[in-house]
């Protein structure tokens, strides 16, 4: 039975409101001045996203939730997390970028190569379902071909698409993706995953859903250390994972570093280095949170004298 819908209440809060909210909580602000300045910087909601790790009830979201922090809570604290999620962010997306380009140049050689007859093979009835074949149009294509590089292409050449090289190189993760689903051989689909060594395609489809995830997580401002996957991730070379673990960030920061591993041994190790240094940056402003940063993540942030190039 589905639950009782009661009225929104609550109303917009002043600054100082918000100041003398966080404090009700248990917060400690010792700046008033410095915190209105957060707060008209960040938000009071978005703050909320990182004061909740600090909650007494924390991990606690539905009806039992209360929104009271631990003893010694500071403000500084809430926001040596935020900025550590946005340094995360901003380390993820070169890495995520590049696991797009890669895995989209090896669909485009890959294919184009095996079907080297056909530039158009992404809408062959022979090689994807009738089902992509029917929505590339509107789900892809009338965007890709605004593109000047493709307008130019079109003013020169017959034929209702661009080969795939150029049209490929305008999709976006979400539709290489899609794409890759609707390859009818799962031989196809095998040339693609065992470039990055996965023989799985089904496990493989899902490394791109994380991907994806992932990115969009990163680009739209969503917080990392506790992000829920929508689409699970299947046990493979990148882990094993079960139950919820086949949802969280630590998995799919799992799925990124096996991928960044394939592409490049050497960016595997930049990688963890960049993540290593905005971890240890957080450590030193807020102390207290790391015992949730490597349960949440995974991140184990080497000791002095350790090789600084390993990872979880």
């Amino acid at each position: 039975m589905p639950r009782r819908k009661i009225p929104y209440t609550k109303r917009a809060t002043t600054y100082d409101e918000q100041v003398a909210n966080l404090r009700r909580h248990g917060v400690i602000i010792s700046d008033e001045n410095k915190a209105k300045e957060i707060l008209a910087d960040m938000g009071y909601y978005r703050l909320g996203f990182y004061l909740h790790p600090f909650e007494i009830t924390y991990p606690c979201v539905d009806s039992g939730r209360r929104h009271n922090v631990r003893p010694d809570t500071r403000i500084e604290d809430v926001v040596a997390l935020y900025y550590f999620d946005l340094d995360m962010r901003n380390v993820l997306n070169r890495y995520l970028s590049r696991i797009e380009v890669a895995i989209r140049n090896t669909v485009i050689y890959e294919l184009s190569i095996k079907y080297v007859n056909d530039p158009n093979w992404f809408v062959n009835p022979n090689v994807v379902t009738a089902d992509f074949i029917s929505k590339f149009p509107t789900a892809a294509y009338n965007s890709i071909k605004k593109n000047e590089v493709i307008r130019r292409h079109h003013k020169k050449y017959a034929g209702a698409y661009a080969p795939a090289w150029k049209t490929m190189e305008y999709m976006t993760l979400g539709n290489v993706e899609i794409l890759y689903a609707s390859l009818l051989l799962d031989k196809d689909k095998k040339l693609v995953s065992n470039r990055f060594g996965e023989p799985a395609t089904a496990t493989f489809k899902s490394y791109l859903s994380a991907v994806r995830e992932l990115r969009n997580a990163c680009a739209h401002g969503k917080t990392l250390f506790d992000l829920n996957l929508f689409t699970g991730i299947r046990s493979g070379k990148a882990g094993t994972f079960q139950g919820n673990q086949r949802h969280t960030f630590r998995e799919a920061l799992c799925v990124v570093d096996y991928l960044v591993k394939n592409i490049s041994a050497n960016r595997a190790k930049d990688m963890w280095n960049d993540i290593f240094r905005v971890t240890r940056l957080l450590y030193s402003k807020s102390p207290g949170v790391r015992q949730l940063i490597e349960q949440r993540t995974g991140i184990i942030v080497p000791q002095e004298g350790d090789n600084p190039s390993k990872t979880p």
